[in-house]
């Protein structure tokens, strides 16, 4: 008998402790201090399609006036896993980070990387455009938070560079600052006529691949697109031509061999542009050493070799090509590769003296 009390406490203690555990951190209050997951179903024309939004709020300091950093997962879809690269500069530099889950299911391809700007050539409403969601998501953490930010950063990485740097063509008066587009598989060019193919005379891509036929193949769009704070960041050894998450139509081919190649036809095209035109030009092209395809990679643009063979990452070692650099330690300035033209020049003379 004494036995069968014994094993019916540490029953009923297992039980607590397990229904403790249960608790998982979308129970927590959103926005709650340290790591933490919500789903968000918020913006009405897409209710339908709930977002699970991880994010990591740092344990001390006064949240209303951190700044707010989006990152975007990559093809493998995961929200936890891009959070969990910056929540350690989060907690020491003192910002929040905001990571965003597009569920395969509910959104793929079509609706991530492209947005859900097109579906079988056909335009979609601009208010059901998953681009159409960061801002409400950033808005959420305003009230539920009282931040006071009044904008906020961005980092991509992969099919979340893809939908980077479509997010700075698409949502032009968006409250993004920075944004980093990093080594996407394929980019949309500011190409009112297309993006000719390489593989049949006289034939263009449109969306993705180009801005040819959608709302923006108009002078202005791509005038507001240039004069973005863009980054396209890209490992010199991102060359890969086969495996799973490689781009391989005609018209990411059309673009370049490989991602590297791609970033760099696509960052060249918009400087002539911005040349051709006298427009400004505010794109960055930043190219990371001895680094392929690699999120973490990326964000650190350093580490160490462990005696597993494995990289090993230190908040205290990182590149000044690094994302973290850029966004945190560099900021914003001119530039050495910002397109100087008389035009841009008078502009930006007489924008100061009105001031």
């Amino acid at each position: 008998m004494f036995k069968k009390i014994i094993l019916s406490l540490l029953a009923l203690v297992t039980l607590g402790v397990t229904a403790s555990w249960a608790q998982t951190e979308e129970e927590k209050a959103p926005f709650s201090r340290g790591f933490g997951k919500f789903v968000y179903t918020e913006y009405e024309p897409l209710a339908d399609k709930p977002i699970t939004v991880y994010y990591y709020v740092p344990k001390t300091g006064d949240v209303a006036n951190m700044r707010v950093l989006f990152v975007l997962h990559g093809a493998e879809r995961s929200g936890k896993g891009v959070a969990n690269m910056w929540r350690k500069f989060a907690e020491r530099d003192g910002f929040v980070v905001i990571a965003p889950e597009y569920n395969i299911k509910i959104y793929p391809g079509w609706r991530y990387q492209g947005g859900g700007l097109m579906y079988k050539g056909k335009l979609q409403p601009r208010e059901k455009w998953t681009y159409s969601t960061i801002e409400p998501i950033f808005d959420y953490f305003k009230s539920v938070t009282g931040s006071k930010a009044e904008k906020y950063d961005f980092w991509g990485f992969s099919a979340g560079g893809q939908f980077a740097h479509r997010f700075a063509l698409t949502v032009p008066d968006s409250r993004a600052d920075i944004i980093i587009a990093g080594n996407p598989g394929t980019w949309t060019f500011p190409l009112i006529d297309g993006l000719p193919s390489k593989f049949e005379d006289g034939k263009t891509y449109g969306w993705n691949s180009s801005v040819k036929d959608t709302p923006f193949a108009n002078e202005e769009s791509i005038k507001k697109f240039l004069a973005r704070k863009l980054y396209v960041h890209i490992g010199k050894l991102d060359i890969a031509t086969t495996g799973k998450y490689v781009p391989k139509t005609q018209a990411a081919l059309s673009q370049g061999e490989h991602r590297l190649a791609r970033a760099r036809n696509f960052y060249e095209t918009g400087r002539k542009i911005a040349k051709k035109n006298g427009w400004e030009f505010n794109w960055r092209k930043v190219e990371l050493d001895d680094i392929a395809h690699s999120a973490r990679s990326t964000v650190y643009g350093a580490w160490t070799m462990g005696e597993d063979g494995k990289r090993k990452f230190d908040i205290n070692n990182y590149s000044t090509n690094s994302a973290y650099y850029l966004i945190f330690k560099k900021g914003w300035d001119d530039g050495d590769d910002k397109v100087k033209t008389k035009k841009a020049k008078k502009a930006k003379k007489a924008k100061k003296s009105k001031k």
